[in-house]
């Protein structure tokens, strides 16, 4: 069972989001704020991140998500709120 203080949300992220470290850098920035969840690369092109925390410590890393690292270009990101179901036990890469 989830804290009361804590949100999920599914974020999609499109442009130049594959092949430039876009995954290491969204782990980076989910383990700073203690999130959980994960992040893959989609066949579509996009990035995917599942995340579960804090709501503010998320809204942090949708901002940052909304750049990107240095090699990304972001043309779009979007977040989709859920109500946390408290699955997972860390933050991971899945392939």
């Amino acid at each position: 069972m989830a804290a009361k203080n804590e949100s999920r949300a599914k974020i999609r992220i499109r442009g130049t989001v594959q092949g430039v470290g876009f995954r290491y850098f969204v782990l980076q920035r989910a383990q700073e704020n203690r999130l959980k969840g994960y992040t893959m690369n989609l066949p579509t092109g996009e990035v995917e991140v599942v995340v579960e925390g804090d709501k503010i410590f998320i809204e942090d890393l949708y901002k940052a998500v909304q750049r990107g690292p240095s090699k990304a270009k972001v043309t779009e990101a979007t977040i989709h709120w859920e109500d946390a179901k408290g699955t997972f036990r860390t933050f991971e890469i899945k392939r």
